[in-house]
């Protein structure tokens, strides 16, 4: 793979203190420890049953069997579900789940299920993919806050590919084939950061990389006074809010946004009543997730309400209430909006989201 590109860091400061304290009765297993942080530490590697499915979607057979081997190495090595998922997601980027002899047209120095160089130690090492998951998750370990990265972003830094984005359509795909072999639902247990700054400065990256969109592009633009702390009152945009994107960018890979502070982007279409133009603005609409459009009573829109009615604080809204089937809610109050985007608003305590990424 190519030299190791930049990646951005968001500290996870929900499990910073928590983290301190497994590091200590750890006796110092960093890598552990930081698995042990956010999550099940010693997630199985496959179903208790012993069966492997024989397809997920659109991967099966070999596939399927190079998966359970992958995972079976990450729980002998004690990592959480996320790192499992982030190893999958990787896979599947290089090599289809397969393990190839030789690189590919870009590099074809690098060989095996996770495409590895010479760096990763002599041949017959890096086309065993037990061997190779493990030093991959060796190396993911000691990234910095690599459970705050986008996930592809944490893979990247692994792998050095040339594009920090390659592997983000495969980790939806990640996710159910982990779940489908180890029999359990996929749930990092990682809390996003409520740092609006690194919030921002996640999204500011996903932007340029095509991931995070908006038909107004002065909608995004205000991410940038919230990343270096110069946003104008008129355009602060609540911390929670962008903690909320940033998971649900994780969770999906791409994610459209249609708006969030109406004033700063010198939209003000019935301010009078909208949490688009509080300050800081304490909503956003979503008018697609995964490439897949969001009316707010399409399966998508369904599927991203039940997710975030798990993060959001108790008394938090949903608009399009009209558009869709009765939904129950234990945190999301709903109302009548347009069945053109999905709006949700951020309301009841201040306090940090404290959230997963995966789930």
């Amino acid at each position: 793979m190519k030299a190791l590109a930049g990646f951005i860091a968001a500290p996870l400061v929900f499990v910073a203190v928590l983290l301190m304290l497994i590091v200590g009765a750890s006796g110092g297993n960093s890598s552990v420890a930081a698995a042990a942080a956010c999550g099940t530490a010693s997630a199985p590697g496959v179903s208790a049953a012993g069966v492997l499915p024989a397809s997920v979607g659109r991967w099966s057979g070999d596939q399927i069997r190079m998966a359970a081997t992958l995972l079976d190495a990450a729980a002998k090595l004690g990592v959480n579900q996320q790192a499992q998922t982030v190893l999958i997601m990787t896979a599947m980027g290089e090599s289809s789940l397969s393990n190839p002899d030789h690189g590919d047209a870009v590099d074809n120095s690098t060989i095996g299920v996770l495409q590895q160089g010479g760096s990763y130690g002599p041949r017959a090492a890096r086309l065993d993919p037990a061997t190779a998951a493990t030093a991959f998750l060796t190396r993911l370990m000691k990234v910095p806050d690599w459970e705050g990265l986008e996930p592809t972003l944490a893979a990247h830094a692994v792998q050095g590919n040339a594009d920090p984005y390659h592997y983000a359509p495969f980790w939806t795909d990640a996710q159910a084939v982990v779940a489908a072999v180890t029999g359990k639902k996929v749930s990092s247990g990682c809390t996003a950061t409520g740092n609006g700054e690194q919030s921002a400065k996640t999204l500011i990256a996903a932007r340029a990389a095509g991931t995070l969109t908006d038909y107004n592009p002065k909608m995004l633009d205000e991410l940038n006074g919230m990343a270096d702390g110069t946003a104008s009152a008129q355009c602060q945009i609540d911390p929670r809010v962008l903690q909320i994107l940033v998971l649900v960018l994780n969770k999906y890979g791409s994610v459209g946004v249609s708006d969030i502070n109406r004033p700063c982007a010198g939209e003000g279409l019935h301010c009078e009543y909208s949490a688009h133009c509080t300050s800081p603005s304490t909503a956003v609409d979503f008018n697609s997730i995964g490439g897949r459009t969001t009316t707010g009573g399409d399966p998508a829109s369904l599927e991203l309400l039940t997710y975030l009615d798990t993060i959001m604080p108790k008394g938090s809204h949903a608009g399009q209430v009209q558009c869709r089937p009765t939904m129950t809610f234990q945190n999301i109050t709903a109302f009548s909006d347009p069945c053109t985007h999905l709006h949700v608003d951020v309301r009841g305590t201040t306090a940090p989201l404290t959230a997963t990424s995966g789930g």
